[in-house]
């Protein structure tokens, strides 16, 4: 019985350790979303658009980057927006699976 208690008192232990976590990595989501609304504006507003098209008209603007992608590369944005939406429900489903675990019990 005491290794029983332990395990489950183990569990809890880690339980607690996470929740600073989780509730960091809800903050980092929380950002990551406004600035993705921003990439998003740009993207969809013109903005995008235009600076494409000057750069293809000869526009001398430096398109260098730390090692990512230009935002100017195509499909550099519209891909980080898919991947962004494919994570977000990704962590949809996996709450509503969670928070629905007993709704089967209740329809019968």
């Amino acid at each position: 019985m005491q290794q029983r208690l332990d395990e489950i008192q183990a569990l809890y232990r880690e339980w607690l350790a996470l929740q600073p976590k989780l509730e960091q990595a809800r903050t980092h989501w929380q950002h990551s979303v406004a600035i993705m609304q921003k990439l998003e504006t740009f993207y969809t507003n013109g903005e995008y658009g235009q600076l494409n098209d000057a750069v293809d008209a000869g526009a001398d603007l430096d398109l260098t980057t730390q090692g990512e992608y230009s935002v100017l590369s195509e499909d550099a944005l519209w891909d980080a927006l898919g991947e962004q939406d494919q994570q977000l429900w990704a962590l949809l489903r996996f709450a509503v699976k969670h928070l629905d675990r007993f709704s089967d019990n209740d329809k019968n």
